[in-house]
C-alpha cells in the first residue's frame, strides 16, 4: 500500500511538471520585468499569495542580463522564493524555495532517489530539453562523493554537460529535490553560451598527451611521509608520486597549463607559557618538554642571526615576538614581526621571519614593502632566468650544503594574466636524497622582478630516515597502474586568471589523469591516501545472498544510506553480528558525516575509530568494549537508546513498567532500557516477549537501526526549524 501511494505522489508530480510545458523565450530584444515574471510563474506552481515581491536588473561584462525575481512571505510563515531568468533567451537560471516549517526528523525518506530523480530529469528536460539531451548524470565516482545521505533532507542531482562525448565538470544543470515530498528545492543552470569552446578536432593524440605528460609533468619515485591511523604519527615510505601539482595539459597547443596563484601564505607562530609552577606535578610529557626547551637558544641569539640576513634598520618598530615549541620538539621556532608606515611619504614595510630555536638557522621570513609592490604597467627589470640565479646565488651562500642535494622543480603558476609584467617569480627547490625526491622537504625563493630583491625565503628541511629501495616496482610499470585506473581524459575546464584589477575566464580543453588524488605505493603498487591506506573503490553495494529474506528491503535501504558499505558481495545474513561491526553501523547510523571514507572492513584500527566516538557519546563504556563478543538484543538495545539520547531517562528502571511474558528475565537496571526500545518499535516485541539474551544477527541488526531510524523525534510544538541552503547560480 504505501508503494503504491508513493508511485501515484509520483506520477502527480511528473504530470505537474510535464504539463507546464516548455519555457518560452524571448524573440526580439531584452524580456521586460513581467514577461520574466511570468516565465517564472510558469515554470514553477509557487503559491505567491501573501508575500512580498521584489526584482532587480543586472548585466555582466560577458553579455549576461539576468532578471532577479524574488518572493517573501508577509503573513509569518517565514517562506521565501527566488528566480533567475535570462533576459535575452528567457531560459530559467537558478531557482531556490525555502519553507520555515517544521521538517520530519524521521531519517527514513519517504521518497527512493530513483523517484527523485525522475523527478529531476522531469524538470531539467522541460526547462532545458536541448541542454539536457547534452548531459549526463554525474558519474558514479563523484556521485558517491557528493550524494547526500539520510543527513539531508534532500536528493541533490549534477547533470554534467557534455560536448561530443567530453565532460565539462563545470557545466551542469544541479535539482535538489526533496526526500519526503517530491518537491523541487532548487534548480540551478551552469552553462557557458559566451566564452569560445576549444574544438576536440583540433586536440593532440592521447598518446602525443602521454609523451609530454610524461617528460614535463609525470609521476617520479619519492619519498613521502604518511600519517598512520589518521594521528600526528608519521612514517617515511617510498611511494611514485606526481611531480607537480599541476597535472593538465593543453589538448590544443599541448603545452602545460599554468594555474592561478594568489601569493604566499604567511605562517603566525604560537607563543610559549611558562612550563609548570613549584610544587606543581609534572608529568612525564610535560617534563619532556620542559628539557627539551633547555636547548632553544635565546631570543637575543636569534634576533641576532635573523638580522644577519635580512637587515632591519632603525626605521622598524617590532611587533611581535614569540617562540613556538614545536610537537616532539619539531619544528620549534622563534617568530619576529616588524613595520614601519610613512603616511607623509607613501612608503611603508613589513617584515616576518622565523628562526630555528635549536639550530639558529633561519628558516623563513617576508619582506612586503611599497618599493616592490605591483602597479599596472610597471617594467619588469629582471626575467624569470636572471631571478632564478639571484636565487640560487643567495641558497648557495646560506645553505650551501642543502642546496647541494636539492633539484628545481617548476611550479606551473601564472602569478599575474600580464606576462609582461609579472611582479616576482618563486624557485622551488626540492630535496633529493639517494637521487629519490623528497617532495615535501624544500627551499623555495621569491624574487621581485622590478628590484631583484629576495622578498620571501622559506625551508622545509627534516632530520630523516630513509628506507631502502628494495622491492620498488620500476617506473614503467608505475605508468602502467597509473593508467590502467587513472588514465589521461580529455576533459573542457573554465580557466580564471586574475590580476588585481580584472578578471577573464577562458575555457581550455584539457588532458589530465581522470579522478587522480592519490599515489602508488612504490612496494606494493597499491593506490594509497595520505594515511598509507589503499584508496576505497568507489563500487556499488550489491549483495547477492539477501534476494527474498525477510530483511532483504531494510538492508538495501541501509546501503542506501551509506550505513552499509562493502567491497564484498555476500553480506551473510544469517551470521551472529559482532560487537565491533554493531558499533560500526549504530555510530555511521547516528552520524555518517562525521567520518571520512571507512578503510577496509579486515582494518581494526577502523573499528577503533568508531568505539572512541561510540565512548565518547557514552553509547558504551570502554570496559564494555569486547570487538569479537555476540551482540545481544539487550546490548543492541542499551545502545541504541543511548544513542537516542535517552539513556538518562533509562537509568531510571524503577519508574517502568514492563508488559512483556519474559519481564522478570530482564534486570532492572536494564528494564528502562527494554521498555523505551520496545515502546518505540525498536525492538520487536509483538510475540509478547523481548528476549533479552537472544544474539542478533547481520540481518536482524538491519531490521533494528531501520526502527531506530524511524523514531520519530520530530517536534510536537511549531517550532520551526532551520531551512537547507540555497545553491547559488554561477555567473558566466
Amino acid at each position: 500500500m504505501k508503494r503504491m501511494v508513493s508511485i501515484i505522489t509520483l506520477a502527480a508530480v511528473l504530470l505537474g511538471i510535464l504539463l507546464a510545458g516548455p519555457v518560452a523565450a524571448a524573440e526580439n530584444g531584452n524580456l521586460d520585468l513581467k514577461e520574466a515574471l511570468e516565465i517564472a510563474k510558469t515554470a514553477f506552481d509557487f503559491d505567491t499569495t501573501n508575500h512580498d515581491f521584489s526584482s532587480s536588473y543586472s548585466e555582466t561584462k560577458f553579455g549576461r542580463k539576468l532578471w532577479y525575481l524574488n518572493w517573501n512571505s508577509n503573513d509569518g510563515r517565514g517562506s521565501s522564493m527566488s528566480v533567475t531568468v535570462d533576459a535575452a533567451t528567457g531560459e530559467i537560471i537558478n531557482m531556490y524555495q525555502w519553507k520555515n516549517m517544521p521538517q520530519p526528523l524521521n531519517r527514513i525518506p519517504k521518497h527512493t532517489r530513483e523517484e527523485a530523480l525522475e523527478v529531476a530529469e522531469a524538470l531539467a528536460g522541460r526547462l532545458h530539453p536541448d541542454k539536457f539531451k547534452d548531459t549526463e548524470l554525474m558519474n558514479e565516482y563523484w556521485d558517491n562523493i557528493y550524494r547526500s545521505y539520510y543527513s539531508s533532507d534532500s536528493y541533490n542531482f549534477n547533470f554534467i554537460r557534455k560536448i561530443k562525448g567530453i565532460d565539462f565538470q563545470d557545466n551542469m544543470i544541479q535539482v535538489q529535490v526533496d526526500k519526503n515530498t517530491l518537491e523541487v528545492r532548487s534548480f540551478n543552470l551552469d552553462w557557458d553560451t559566451v566564452i569560445p569552446i576549444p574544438d576536440s578536432a583540433k586536440a593532440i593524440s592521447a598518446d602525443a598527451a602521454k609523451k609530454i605528460f610524461e617528460e614535463k609533468l609525470g609521476i617520479e619515485l619519492a619519498y613521502q611521509m604518511i600519517y598512520p591511523n589518521n594521528s600526528r604519527d608519521s612514517k617515511l615510505i617510498l611511494v611514485y608520486n606526481q611531480k607537480n601539482a599541476n597535472h593538465r595539459i593543453d589538448a590544443i597547443t599541448g603545452e602545460i597549463m599554468t594555474q592561478p596563484y594568489y601569493g604566499l601564505m604567511e605562517k603566525s607562530a604560537m607563543g610559549g607559557g611558562d612550563a609548570g609552577a613549584a610544587g606543581v606535578a609534572i608529568t612525564p610529557e610535560e617534563q619532556k618538554v620542559i628539557d627539551d626547551s633547555s636547548k632553544y637558544i635565546s631570543k637575543e641569539k636569534a634576533l641576532e642571526s635573523f638580522t644577519k640576513l635580512v637587515p632591519v634598520d632603525s626605521r622598524y618598530k617590532m611587533d611581535n615576538s614569540s617562540l613556538y615549541g614545536g610537537y616532539n620538539n619539531e619544528n620549534a621556532a622563534w617568530s619576529f614581526s616588524w613595520s614601519y608606515n610613512d603616511s607623509a611619504n607613501n612608503t611603508y614595510s613589513y617584515i616576518y621571519g622565523t628562526v630555528d630555536a635549536v639550530t639558529g638557522e633561519v628558516k623563513s621570513f617576508n619582506i612586503s614593502n611599497s618599493e616592490n609592490e605591483y602597479k599596472a604597467g610597471r617594467a619588469q627589470k629582471y626575467t624569470k632566468e636572471q631571478c632564478r640565479e639571484i636565487a640560487e646565488k643567495f641558497l648557495k651562500e646560506i645553505q650551501p650544503d642543502k642546496f647541494s642535494t636539492s633539484e628545481y622543480r617548476e611550479l606551473y603558476y601564472e602569478i599575474y594574466a600580464d606576462p609582461q609584467n609579472v611582479p616576482s617569480y618563486n624557485m622551488n627547490y626540492i630535496r633529493k636524497e639517494n637521487g629519490i625526491s623528497v617532495p615535501f622537504n624544500n627551499l623555495s625563493v621569491v624574487v621581485n622582478t622590478y628590484t631583484g630583491e629576495i622578498t620571501n625565503f622559506s625551508m622545509n628541511w627534516q632530520d630523516l630516515d630513509f628506507p631502502d629501495t628494495a622491492g620498488v616496482i620500476s617506473l614503467e610499470d608505475a605508468y602502467k597502474l597509473l593508467y590502467a585506473k587513472h588514465d589521461l581524459m580529455l576533459k573542457y575546464i573554465r580557466i580564471y586568471n586574475y590580476n588585481r584589477f580584472e578578471d577573464n575566464t577562458e575555457i581550455k580543453l584539457a588532458y589530465m589523469p581522470d579522478n587522480y588524488y592519490g599515489m602508488i605505493d612504490a612496494k606494493s603498487g597499491q593506490f594509497i591516501d595520505y594515511s598509507g591506506r589503499p584508496v576505497r573503490e568507489f563500487n556499488e553495494v550489491s549483495f547477492t545472498d539477501i534476494e527474498g529474506h525477510k530483511f532483504e528491503n531494510d538492508i538495501k535501504l541501509l546501503v542506501e544510506l551509506g550505513i552499509i558499505d562493502s567491497a564484498e558481495n555476500k553480506f551473510n545474513p544469517d551470521t551472529k553480528i559482532t560487537q565491533k561491526e554493531f558499533v560500526k553501523l549504530l555510530m555511521k547510523a547516528t552520524q555518517p558525516d562525521y567520518y571520512p571514507i571507512p578503510y577496509a572492513a579486515s582494518d581494526s584500527s577502523e573499528y577503533d575509530r568508531y568505539y572512541e566516538n561510540a565512548i565518547n557519546q557514552n553509547i558504551l563504556s570502554r570496559n564494555e568494549k569486547n570487538p569479537e563478543a555476540c551482540v545481544t538484543r539487550m546490548e543492541a538495545s542499551k545502545m541504541t537508546v543511548k544513542a537516542l539520547g535517552v539513556g538518562f531517562v533509562a537509568d531510571l528502571g524503577s519508574i517502568f513498567n514492563l508488559n512483556l511474558k519474559d519481564a522478570a528475565s530482564i534486570a532492572a537496571e536494564n528494564k528502562g532500557y527494554a521498555a523505551i526500545a520496545a515502546a518505540l518499535g525498536i525492538v520487536d516485541t509483538s510475540s509478547g516477549s523481548f528476549v533479552p539474551g537472544l544474539e542478533l544477527t547481520k540481518a536482524e541488526t538491519a531490521g533494528m537501526l531501520i526502527n531506530y531510524l524511524k523514531v520519530d523525534k520530530t517536534p510536537k510544538s511549531s517550532e520551526p526549524t532551520v531551512g537547507t541552503p540555497a545553491i547559488m547560480p554561477t555567473a558566466e
